[in-house]
């Protein structure tokens, strides 16, 4: 039927200079992809305008002097570092390194919020003398409990899909299996899915509005691949499905619309904005292939800046650190109030 609707028209064949063009299809609303990456000498804008779009508040949320809580693998903690150099967070407390999969996320909110484990999550941790204990907070429970409820905002950082989980218990253990404890038969490496993932940080966030129910929450994804995979394939490959899981299930998580539930786009900025640019974006610092670029870093930190406190706190922080730090790629330096080397393995 010539008429009928969604049908080709007859006469066309193949792809050839018959087929549609680009104009004749249904494009209103449509977010295109950038036909070139101009940074016209400000690459702050560039990050805001092509990466963030759609990602951040419609007004700046926070204040000067709000406290951030910051969990996860390596956005948080240099974004922890960055609040409390430029002076706005209020405080910041302690918390256990290395929470990189949303199991030991969910655990130790879990725990900081009921007093409660998850029974999903096995936590340890290594003394001062090397050896494996059970992990033991620096502070109490109560402690942890107020920070979280005063809370101005609460960013939570991904780092892998991959687990270790204890197949008598099954429990996923909040990072690798210690060697002292490992049992071949006992201890199996797995890959988390998609769904999986999602169910935590829908608990996560759950959890958090029973005691904190208007401050942000920013889920972000760690751009730094990981350092080894259990999976009889390349470890790049590996990092690509780890990443991609963890990112459709942040995706999911969003498309419910909860109030005050933000996605921070460092993964893209890093990974599809970092391959335009005209120079590299990892390894420059310190020859690490997996390390980000401060210059990097330090821009994606700004950006944070910019769009969750506004312009005026965003122009002061910028101006207080340019003196001592650099803002141009592969230029000297490396600005003091950062983790080095974005060590964190993620």
């Amino acid at each position: 039927m010539a008429n009928e609707i969604g049908s080709l028209a007859a006469d066309r064949v193949g792809s050839g200079p018959a087929s549609w063009a680009e104009h004749a299809w249904h494009a209103d609303s449509a977010n295109t992809y950038p036909t070139r990456f101009d940074e016209q000498g400000d690459f702050l804008s560039l990050v805001v305008e092509q990466i963030v779009h759609g990602h951040a508040p419609t007004a700046p949320p926070l204040r000067p002097g709000d406290n951030v809580v910051t969990l996860g693998s390596c956005f948080a903690a240099e974004l922890r570092h960055f609040l409390n150099v430029a002076g706005l967070s209020s405080d910041s407390f302690w918390v256990p390194s290395g929470l990189n999969n949303t199991f030991a996320l969910l655990d130790f909110v879990t725990w900081c919020v009921s007093g409660q484990q998850t029974a999903r999550g096995f936590r340890y941790e290594r003394s001062s003398d090397g050896t494996i204990r059970d992990w033991a907070p620096a502070h109490e429970r109560e402690e942890y409990l107020n920070k979280i409820r005063s809370a101005g905002a609460l960013v939570f950082t991904l780092g892998l899909a991959e687990v270790w989980e204890d197949a008598e218990t099954g429990q996923v253990f909040w990072r690798g299996v210690p060697e002292s404890i490992f049992e071949k038969v006992r201890h199996r490496f797995r890959v988390s899915t998609i769904d999986e993932n999602k169910q935590n940080l829908e608990q996560i966030i759950t959890l958090i509005r029973t005691v904190n129910t208007n401050a942000p929450i920013v889920l972000t994804l760690s751009p730094v691949p990981l350092k080894a995979t259990f999976q009889d394939i390349s470890c790049m490959t590996a990092d690509c499905v780890s990443k991609s899981i963890l990112r459709v299930a942040i995706h999911e998580t969003m498309l419910a619309h909860k109030p005050h539930v933000y996605y921070w786009p460092s993964f893209e900025i890093v990974k599809w904005l970092g391959c335009h640019l005209p120079y590299p974006v990892y390894g420059t610092d310190d020859g690490v292939v997996r390390h980000i670029s401060r210059f990097m870093v330090t821009n994606i930190l700004l950006a944070f800046v910019r769009c969750f406190y506004g312009e005026v706190t965003f122009s002061a922080v910028k101006a207080t650190f340019e003196s001592s730090i650099s803002m141009e790629p592969g230029g000297p330096g490396e600005p003091p109030f950062l983790v080095r080397g974005t060590v964190v393995e993620a």
